[in-house]
């Protein structure tokens, strides 16, 4: 029998995958943004004081070893899985026109206090609007002061 019903589908997709991920093992992770204003003063301008960056939470997310081969000296890449949900709250809050903004603005990505490089984005689609985004992160070699 088919569901003849007048339903609005609308966020459906989003609400499935938000709660699949929390019920994945979802956690925290932050983007690295620099910050909106630059630092004004004489040290700042010379690049004497390190500039802060903004830490934009993004939760849930599922952070996992990537299946890439890997070839010997190369780094371990990973997928960071986050929830459009989430990626439109931050877009709507920096006033940007998009998620790709967002991401391509992002100096890095903050998880379990160990600072990853976004390497690649893509998203799943549905009825035209993302659910899902996947980030494909490789480890920075410095260490990252949380």
């Amino acid at each position: 029998m088919a569901d003849l019903s007048i339903q609005d589908p609308t966020g459906l997709a989003q609400r499935v995958a938000t709660a699949l991920l929390r019920a994945g093992g979802g956690t925290t992770a932050s983007l690295q943004m620099p910050p909106l204003q630059g630092d004004s003063s004489n040290t700042g301008q010379l690049g004497l004081d390190a500039p802060g960056f903004l830490s934009l939470p993004l939760s849930p997310v599922v952070f996992r070893k990537a299946r890439i081969a890997m070839q010997d000296g190369q780094l371990p890449k990973y997928e960071l899985m986050v929830s459009a949900q989430a990626v439109a709250v931050q877009v709507a809050q920096q006033k940007l026109a998009s998620a790709e903004a967002l991401f391509s603005m992002a100096a890095g990505v903050v998880v379990a206090g160990k600072l990853f490089l976004i390497e690649a984005v893509s998203s799943s689609v549905t009825q035209g609007e993302p659910y899902l985004y996947r980030l494909l992160v490789q480890e920075a070699c410095g260490e990252w002061p949380v």
